[in-house]
Formats: structure tokens, sequence, C-alpha cells
């Protein structure tokens, strides 16, 4: 039986709208990857809403319809079934595999710019927020403005790790499954390692000239086996969040902790913040010129890549406001005449990556620079108070 669904009009009308079959197929692509919100990533148990990446983008295998990744960092391949019979569903389903494999063992990097890039500078891409933008980062921020360092930083790590495992998300997108069909999806779900299937329909509801369509999640991966299980807990323990003392207990080169953890005192003692990751930690200095703390440095365990990539020590700040303090600037070209620093990647950084052996050479010298970078920002603040203060009184 056909469902209904009214919808209520604030002049007072009351039009009922009946299920129906849309006109075809192509017609329900369009409005899914025009809208793509429509698609239900939180009945998927993901974050949303979805970021599109991709749409008809070529691929060695073919061109998928959408390209999707979650605020989570999951990563969603979508296709469209085109015909209601089995041959069609089973053939959109190949084409999702090898879509699949073609992105398996993508870099980050490969990914955003044989994938990514490609789709924000050309004619599929709809969005205005996104189109132009030079990385997934800057697009990420414009979708999820509120975004913290620590959330990009996740989102990158959990990119990163379904490109090299290859457990992407599989959305087939139709106007009917049959039973069949569920049947197959319901048996790639419990015998596929990683990889996870879902099966939605797309049902248009009309009356008139009026029509409306809804998204319904036939069939999503259910709770599996332990291995499954495993996945999950390593998922969740990637997001959690370390401390300053299992950071300090991961590093093993003696010299290296005890200097590292003179720096974290000397921070402390200075009045800065701290906003601990899944591997390290921002250094954060607050300013009452300021609506937020500014990032000056950024530390992370030998060997493990963190917020942006970044290694070990970064001292710097990634702040081009007009209005940046110029103690601010002073404070980077002070970092910048250290013995053995380099400069900091990505290159937009404005700072300087320190290996543990150049934090342990300048370990007096980086204690310093930062003392004084927080005794001179507290000058300027009250000057401009002072200067604020003048000119009102002048007025």
């Amino acid at each position: 039986m056909a469902r209904k669904v009214m919808v209520w009009r604030e002049d007072g009308s009351r039009p009922v709208l009946t299920e129906v079959l849309a006109d075809d197929e192509f017609q329900l692509q369009e409005i899914v990857k025009d809208t793509p919100d429509l698609l239900p990533v939180d009945e998927f148990g993901m974050t949303g809403p979805l970021m599109v990446v991709g749409r008809e983008t070529s691929l060695p295998s073919g061109a998928v319809d959408l390209i999707g990744i979650s605020r989570d960092g999951e990563l969603l391949l979508i296709e469209f079934k085109t015909g209601p019979q089995n041959s069609d569903f089973r053939h959109v389903l190949a084409q999702l595999l090898d879509y699949g494999s073609d992105l398996w063992r993508m870099s980050y990097e490969e990914f955003e710019s044989t994938v990514v890039k490609r789709f924000f500078s050309g004619d599929h891409c709809r969005d205005e927020r996104l189109r132009g933008k030079a990385s997934i980062m800057d697009a990420a921020l414009e979708i999820w403005p509120d975004l913290s360092e620590e959330e990009i930083a996740l989102l990158r790590e959990r990119l990163s790790q379904q490109l090299d495992s290859g457990e992407f998300h599989y959305i087939v997108v139709a106007q009917r499954f049959r039973d069949t069909m569920e049947r197959t999806v319901e048996y790639l779900n419990a015998t596929m390692r990683g990889a996870r299937f879902y099966a939605v329909e797309l049902v248009r509801f009309s009356a008139g000239n009026l029509s409306a369509f809804e998204s319904r999640t036939v069939l999503k991966p259910e709770s599996r086996d332990s291995g499954s299980t495993q996945r999950t807990r390593t998922s969740e323990t990637s997001r959690t969040r370390t401390n300053e003392v299992q950071f300090l207990e991961r590093i093993e080169d003696d010299a290296y902790r005890e200097t590292l953890r003179d720096l974290l005192d000397v921070c402390h003692g200075l009045g800065l913040q701290f906003s601990w990751g899944p591997a390290g930690t921002s250094i954060r200095m607050t300013s009452p010129d300021r609506p937020k703390p500014l990032s000056i440095a950024w530390l992370f365990p030998p060997g493990v890549s963190g917020w942006m990539g970044l290694t070990d020590l970064t001292l710097g700040h990634t702040d081009d406001q007009e209005n940046l303090p110029q103690v601010v600037e002073d404070y980077v070209s002070r970092v910048s005449s250290l013995r053995g620093v380099e400069d900091a990647k990505p290159k937009w950084l404005n700072g300087y990556h320190l290996s543990p052996e150049t934090t342990i050479q300048n370990h007096h010298q980086i204690v310093e620079i930062l003392a004084e970078l927080v005794s001179q920002s507290g000058e300027e603040s009250q000057r401009v108070r002072v200067d604020t203060s003048i000119g009102r009184s002048l007025k």
C-alpha cells in the first residue's frame, strides 16, 4: 500500500502527497547528486552533513557517481541503480568494488590531488563553498566551520587509514530493492572483512505539481563478529585523547623526554593552554584582544604524524589575519634564527620544525623565546587597552 505524507503550509492548506514511482531513475540520481544531504548518513552511524568530494569522478575502472566524506573522516562511494533487474544491481555492486580497488592504497596526498582537487576545480562541483578549494582541509572548514584542530587531525587520520586498508562504505541508491538484492547486501556485510554495504531507497511523493522525496535506509551493517568488534575498538582508541603523562611515557630517549618535560612545565608556568589530541598537543596563547586562543606550537612524539602532518616540535602560528600582533611575527623571526630548524610543512604554516636533536640543542633559547613572546604579548595587550581607552575619552 502506498504511503501518504501531509504537508502543513502556513496558509492553512494541507495537501496530501502519495508515494509514487519517479519519472525515471535518472531524475533520482540528479536529485541526490544536487542534494547530497538527502543521504541519511546519521543512520549509518556517521556525523553529517556529508561533504561531496567527487561527482562523475573518472577512475581507472570508470566514473563513480558520488564520493563523499563524513565529518568523522569516513569515505563513502555512492552509486545509483539505473534499472529494475537483478543484473543491473549486480553491475552496480561490481562497479563499486572496482572503484574501491582503484582508491585502495592511495596515499592521502594522492587522493587529494587526483580525486578531490580535480573535483573542486571542475564543472561537476555545484557547491559554491567548495569550488576552487586547494585542499580537503580547506573544504572541510567550509562545510564544518567549527572543526577543532584535533577533529581535523582525526579526520585526516581516519581517511588515511581507510585509503590504506580499503575499508570503504559502499552505498547503492535505488527506487526499489527486491528481496534477492537485499539478501546480497546482507551476505556481503556478513562475509566481507572491513568493507561495509548499504541499501538506500529514494522515494517520491506527489500531488499535482507538488513533489517531495524521502530517503530510507533499507539495509545497513549490523554488529559483527569479534573481528568487527576489534576494528571498532581500534577506531575508538584512535579517537581517544592522550594527556601529558601518557605523551611523555611514549618518549623513549631520556634526554629528549626530560627536555620536553621542562618545556611543558615552562609553558604551564607562562599560562599557555594545551589542547591534547590522540597523539600530541597544540600549545595556545590567549589574549584579551582576540576572540580565540592563538596556536603558537605543536608537539608530537618522534615518528608520529599529527595535525596536518606535523611531526616532533613545531614553533610558529597559522593565523594570517592582518591584525596579527607584531610580537607574534617577531616570535617566528626569533625561532628562525635557532640552529638546525627547518621550514614547517605545510608551507602555509608560518613556523619551523625542530627535530628532537634540535630541540635538545636549543632548549634554553626556546624557553627564552616563549617567555619573551608571552611577556611582550601582555605588554601589547595593555598598550592596546590604554590606546582604546584614550581614544574613547577623546570622542
